[in-house]
């Protein structure tokens, strides 16, 4: 609903290959997720920039036109199928890296008295999370669990 187009609901609706059409001519962050969402999908033309009119015309298109209907979706359902590397829009773990050192840089000016700026994050690598680095993660995750329950068990036993 306009202003405020779809965020987490709309994300798990894109990543089960729904496309996503989204009013694109709001101000402010709350009304652009979705159209940042297409960009760098490369769905942009789902991306109602002028408004109510143009948002019912790709709606109308979307629904008559089978063609274009199917080549989106194609092109969405094969972002969520890319491996090695993962594509980067539904590559968390890269998400995560880049968010952090964001941070860093943002911490590290703060501390040096800088002037608040815009940040941008530059990857010092250009690919993304390969298959074997998300195994070696959810290993590392699952034996942190593992240690977790044994620690509460043995404090549970302790009571």
């Amino acid at each position: 609903s306009y202003p405020y187009n779809g965020h987490t609901t709309a994300q798990d609706a894109l990543y089960a290959g729904v496309p996503l059409i989204t009013r694109s001519d709001g101000d402010d962050m709350s009304s652009r997720v979705s159209t940042s969402a297409n960009v760098v999908l490369g769905l942009e033309d789902l991306n109602a920039y002028g408004g109510i009119e143009e948002y019912e015309t790709i709606a109308i298109r979307m629904g008559t036109d089978k063609g274009w209907f199917a080549s989106i979706r194609t092109k969405l359902i094969e972002t969520c199928l890319q491996k090695n590397p993962m594509h980067p829009y539904w590559d968390v773990p890269r998400y995560v890296n880049n968010f952090q050192n964001g941070l860093k840089e943002v911490w590290s000016n703060f501390m040096a008295g800088n002037e608040i700026e815009h940040v941008e994050v530059k990857e010092e690598k250009k690919q993304g999370t390969m298959d074997t680095e998300i195994a070696v993660k959810e290993e590392k995750r699952k034996k942190a669990m593992d240690y977790e329950r044994e620690q509460k068990t043995r404090n549970d036993c302790k009571l």
